[in-house]
């Protein structure tokens, strides 16, 4: 299986051209700094003159965050390693200092006059970057001081990133010793988590049990850290005058807090669909489920697939939607950018990276052979799509907010799902759609209870001062039987599940991104198989965009109404008509 090849960036974490790029970094925002610092609070501030600073901030930036980039994949490919977190480190201290530097360049350039500033958005020279300003002007309120930015900036990597990365090392080292076929191998949490699929449930039930207690084994070491990043994370949003912390996060997003209560609301009305699923397959597998027993094959025969296969299913789908696709994702194994073969300390999960607008994003994922593993790919590579096509914006433009990140990668998925139901026959075809609704469910259900985990826990840290392991514990199992009702029992170890997701540690109220964007994407799909190749340029030109627009605006044009209650409906309609109802 293929191993990605980092020397694109550097010859190794020793090669002195990183020190010299760091140290550039610095220098170079000093000097931006020097330059422009009473320049942009000068009621006489010109549009070139802040194009310029854009330009200038964007070239100092670009060839550090290459070596951002790749500190950040070395560390997910050995997270045990010493280099790798040296480098880690190292790299973060210098984007501390520099964002320490650069801190003063908002809350300076807020102290112009709105009418200023909305005359500079408006100016053609500025055009490449009005919507950035756009958003800049609508954070007034929720930026502070210079000094106070300064701070922030300042504690940033030695707080809640720091937590966030211990929580990493910590379960990322995580080994097991597991009996299966009358063998005890050695396995770490990814492998481990695998055997969900298994057709056996009582390796099924022991797998999981030795998982999650393993979780609960560090549970001092564990509530201390997600405590920590909450208060840290419910302090700057207070600090900023968000109204709730997750109102923060949703203005990063760049959609308003009512959209994603809508959507957490539809969605938690809608779990009875859950329920019809889960009573179903306990029926015709013809046993009682448990948590431990919701992604069992509905096929006794596990089918094992190799990475070559999982290379042919996903390059076909994606060139046979369009010949560019298919280019694209051909490039990431061609140029070996690509990690998913399973090491020892090795991440878990999947992601595809891409700092800078140069079209060559990584991905990284761990591949154990079954058919969620070719989806996973799929999904990884829909991001790699979008990094690509979307490098024609400046680094300004060039990223999406969370709530557009997921869509060409759950697309991907969808274009794979298509092309299987059509080469399967009539057994494997339900046990796929099977397993594709409880792919679905995990994206949406289970992420909206994540997010629904996290706005109670968040609340009563706020509360209290603090929550224990068990309180977290009691709240994710509320969240469990408000998804699956009674239609699976919940083992205790189950309790402890929440302090297994690597987002809320890492990036506080990420999850429900993640159910946005598949009841999205199912509004785009449907729209591609109404329009056919028609709707392609449309898709691009989405994917092309990056982040240079709102989502709502981008979407509009596409016929998507985000702030109506109906059209987040639909996407349960789909499902329930297009998948759940096929099984019977």
């Amino acid at each position: 299986m293929p191993l990605w090849n980092l020397k694109f960036f550097f010859d190794s974490p020793n090669d002195p051209k990183i020190k010299e790029t760091l140290n550039s970094f610095l220098d170079n925002a000093k000097k931006i700094k020097e330059k422009y610092y009473n320049l942009l609070s000068s009621e006489n501030l010109k549009a070139s003159e802040l194009r310029d600073f854009f330009k200038a901030t964007e070239k100092n930036l670009w060839d550090a965050l290459l070596v951002n980039q790749y500190s950040g994949l070395l560390f997910a490919e050995n997270t045990g390693s010493t280099e790798a977190q040296k480098l880690s480190a190292m790299v973060d201290d210098y984007f501390t200092k520099e964002s320490i530097i650069s801190s003063f360049w908002r809350p300076v350039l807020l102290t112009q006059k709105e009418e200023k500033l909305t005359e500079l958005k408006n100016s053609p020279e500025l055009k490449d970057y009005e919507f950035q300003l756009e958003e800049i002007i609508k954070i007034k309120n929720h930026t502070l001081t210079e000094e106070a930015e300064k701070v922030i900036s300042a504690f940033s990597s030695s707080s809640r990133e720091a937590f966030a990365n211990m929580y990493e090392r910590i379960t990322s080292d995580y080994e097991f010793e597991f009996e299966t076929d009358g063998e005890i191998k050695k396995m770490n949490g990814a492998i481990l988590r695998s055997l969900r699929q298994h057709p056996d449930k009582n390796i099924r039930r022991s797998a999981m049990k030795m998982l999650f207690s393993r979780y609960e084994k560090d549970k001092i070491a564990l509530e201390s850290a997600y405590n920590s990043i909450l208060r840290h994370y419910d302090t700057e949003a207070s600090l900023r005058n968000f109204p709730k912390s997750i109102s923060m996060r949703n203005s990063d997003n760049q959609v308003d807090d009512s959209i994603v209560d809508m959507v957490i609301d539809v969605t938690t009305e809608r779990t009875p669909l859950c329920h019809k699923y889960y009573h179903w397959k306990s029926q015709y597998i013809g046993e009682n489920l448990t948590l431990a027993d919701i992604y069992a094959p509905i096929n006794p025969v596990k089918k094992e697939y190799s990475f070559e296969d999982a290379k042919k299913i996903v390059l076909e789908s994606y060139y046979d939607f369009d010949e560019e696709f298919g280019d694209i994702v051909k490039s990431f194994f061609d140029e070996n950018r690509i990690h998913s073969d399973i090491t020892k300390g090795k991440r878990g999960g999947a992601f595809c990276s891409y700092n800078v607008p140069n079209y060559k994003p990584f991905v990284l994922m761990n591949f154990t052979g079954n058919m969620r593993d070719i989806m996973t790919l799929a999904h990884e590579l829909g991001h790699g799509i979008h990094g690509t096509l979307s490098s024609k914006q400046n680094l300004s433009n060039y990223h999406t907010p969370l709530t557009m990140a997921e869509v060409a990668s759950v697309f991907g998925e969808m274009l794979v799902m298509d092309k299987l139901l059509k080469e399967l026959d009539a057994e494997d075809k339900k046990a796929f759609i099977a397993s594709k609704i409880e792919d679905t469910f995990a994206t949406m259900f289970r992420q909206n209870m994540f997010a629904r985990f996290e706005i109670k826990s968040h609340d009563l840290v706020d509360k209290n001062g603090m929550a224990t392991w068990d309180e977290l514990c009691d709240i994710y199992k509320d969240e469990l039987k408000i998804m699956f009702g009674d239609s699976v029992e919940i083992p205790e170890e189950y309790t402890y599940e929440w302090a297994s997701i690597p987002h809320i540690y890492g990036v506080p109220f990420y999850v429900y991104a993640y159910n946005y964007a598949n009841l999205l994407v199912i509004a785009l799909y449907e729209k591609y198989l109404e329009e056919g190749k028609a709707f392609i340029p449309k898709y691009k030109e989405l994917l092309s965009n990056g982040g240079n627009d709102s989502p709502e605006r981008m979407l509009l044009k596409l016929g998507i109404d985000i702030k109506s209650r109906d059209f987040w409906n639909k996407g349960f309609d789909y499902i329930e008509r297009e998948l759940i109802s096929k099984l019977n």
